[in-house]
């Protein structure tokens, strides 16, 4: 059998091998589309977006509960005999009679029991529009919390192709280094057969071994990379860091874009959610230097109060009143705190319409780096696949050199290596190319569980 047809065997028993990779028996397979699919289910932190999104609807229904009025209801209880208490108590229970102005009485009274009643309502007829662009800031968030959560949903699934790929090029890269281990050790045993028979020279042996000792060292750290790999998509997905998820994908080459540049920046500016909800918090911000202005401005509302007093809760002699009427308050001077309050509201105005310019720029640099990323990996893979196969022929003739003794096992040795490496950038380029794909259109604001990025791409 030719050295050749040695290595290609061992290649091939390498690929075979992969049932028996780190973890191999705890093993779930995934479709791309599934990870992302569980991921949006299963991630604690996206949960956690959803929640901040019904923490500012929350605080938005709050803002406009002060269109309505309120009304309050509160039930107490006294004891005393403090001389104007009594007096009082006794009017508001309609208990007071002639004895009561007797001097004994209104000096030294004995203890009196008074169960209080009260409903009280107010309503905010006007403060001069607080309260309106309070509730239209509160409103903006809200929304803007919305946009978060598309954003976060983006984020994951960004982060789940990533993951995803991650996984597929460790498995391949393991692979790959499984496979050159095989091929060293046949090769170490080959090179130790030809030493016995005394056709090579000791340094010629120990290169062989040396190289075996630096593959099984590349293998090992493969397998590391893999259950990492691994461990990472899990986290993800929302499985146990236990779990080995597996993709049921093959990794190849993705078909070309189709946009230019300008129409993936147009894109990206009408849809990228996290610029629609800094632009929405701009306009918030600006509410709320409209409402802190307001407090300068009068206020106008209503009050009512009903109350019943006796000296038992239920049945029994009592005195019921009630008050109504309306308010005008204007502040005229509060040391000038409202006047910090609007300076404070000014500059998280400007703040927020800074951060918006700040954004604006960065997403369109993400869109022109991802674009850019795409055309980089493309060309990196092109080359990659040429640099594999020139690898591949170089070192089955350097291989058949050295078995004619026509070249030294050093050239042999780095015809093995070159082969590996050539092999690990091509898988390099492959996932650099499929995430940068994933990544533009997250820059763009459209990854979503419909793109066609998540679809198959193709079954092992």
């Amino acid at each position: 059998m030719s050295p050749w047809t040695i290595t290609r065997t061992a290649l091939l028993v390498s690929l075979l091998a992969w049932g028996l990779a780190p973890g191999a028996g705890a093993q779930e397979t995934f479709t791309l589309a599934a990870a992302v699919q569980q991921a949006l289910q299963s991630n604690p932190e996206f949960r956690s977006s959803q929640d901040a999104a019904d923490a500012a609807r929350a605080r938005a229904n709050e803002a406009r509960a002060g269109w309505f009025p309120r009304l309050d209801f509160s039930q107490g209880f006294t004891r005393g005999d403090n001389p104007v208490y009594v007096f009082g108590t006794l009017l508001t229970q309609r208990q007071f009679t002639q004895a009561d102005f007797a001097l004994p009485s209104l000096n030294t009274p004995e203890p009196l029991d008074n169960f209080q009643t009260m409903f009280s309502g107010q309503w905010n007829l006007f403060d001069s529009g607080q309260t309106h662009f309070r509730s239209q800031g509160a409103k903006r968030l809200k929304t803007a919390a919305d946009f978060d959560t598309e954003q976060a949903r983006q984020d994951l699934i960004m982060e789940a192709i990533r993951d995803y790929y991650g996984v597929m090029v460790a498995r391949e890269d393991w692979k790959a280094a499984h496979g050159a281990l095989q091929a060293a050790e046949s090769n170490e045993q080959r090179v130790e057969r030809m030493h016995t028979a005394g056709l090579i020279v000791d340094s010629d042996l120990l290169s062989a071994k040396v190289f075996l000792a630096q593959m099984k060292d590349r293998e090992i750290r493969s397998q590391n990379s893999l259950e990492l790999a691994q461990m990472t998509l899990a986290r993800v997905i929302g499985e146990s860091l236990t779990a080995r998820p597996e993709p049921s994908e093959s990794l190849g080459e993705p078909a070309p874009a189709s946009r230019t540049l300008q129409e993936w920046t147009q894109t990206a500016l009408a849809h990228r959610p996290s610029l629609r909800s800094a632009e929405l918090q701009a306009g918030a911000a600006a509410s709320a230097t409209k409402s802190t202005k307001a407090e300068f401005g009068p206020k106008v509302g209503v009050f009512a109060d009903f109350e019943r007093d006796a000296m038992t809760l239920g049945a029994g002699p009592s005195g019921t009143n009630w008050t109504a009427g309306a308010r005008l308050d204007i502040n005229l001077f509060a040391g000038g705190a409202q006047r910090a309050r609007m300076a404070e509201a000014q500059a998280n105005e400007d703040k927020a319409r800074h951060s918006l310019e700040w954004l604006q720029s960065g997403v369109l640099l993400e869109v022109q780096q991802s674009y850019l990323d795409i055309s980089a990996a493309a060309q990196r893979a092109a080359a990659a696949r040429d640099a594999v196969a020139q690898a591949q022929e170089s070192l089955h003739i350097i291989q058949t050199r050295y078995e004619a003794g026509l070249t030294n096992i050093t050239e042999l040795l780095r015809a093995q290596t070159a082969q590996l490496e050539a092999r690990t950038e091509y898988l390099s380029a492959l996932h650099d190319w499929q995430v940068a794909r994933a990544q533009l259109e997250r820059s763009a604001g459209i990854l979503t569980v419909s793109s066609a990025l998540l679809q198959t791409t193709g079954a092992q």
